[in-house]
């Protein structure tokens, strides 16, 4: 999905070729105690179950060009990326998360063929993030 940086991300071995999930190496999350996880239900497009090239390059976008920079701004935190049998999850960390998603929804909207529903943990402090690894 994204250039993979070994200094930042490090892909964990999930025992399913269905799944790929990458975990950000270091995180900050007393910093930021909500969660939001963006959920975008994706379309199969072959045999092992991942998304055609068209929703990889539209949430690569997304993350590459506005959620680093939401980042930089210090509004929250994209920890984790988990790509898994037709559903896409973004976690990320923040401390208002109405705010964040306000900011998520101004790229989402963009481009109305990707779809996508949002969760939010209040306090969750790392907990679902725990889960994954």
């Amino acid at each position: 999905m994204v250039e993979l940086n070994k200094d930042i991300w490090q892909l964990k071995n999930t025992g399913n070729v269905n799944q790929l999930l990458r975990i950000k190496k270091e995180t900050n999350l007393k910093k930021f105690p909500n969660l939001v996880i963006l959920k975008h239900n994706f379309h199969i497009a072959d045999d092992i179950m991942f998304p055609d090239p068209s929703c990889l390059a539209f949430f690569t976008a997304l993350e590459k060009n506005h959620i680093e920079k939401l980042e930089n701004d210090d509004l929250l935190e994209l920890c984790a990326v988990d790509i898994k049998e037709g559903l896409m999850q973004f976690f990320i960390y923040c401390n208002d998360y109405e705010k964040a998603i306000e900011k998520l929804i101004l790229f989402l909207k963009t481009n109305s063929l990707y779809s996508c529903d949002f969760e939010v943990l209040i306090e969750d402090k790392g907990s679902r993030l725990n889960s994954l690894i």
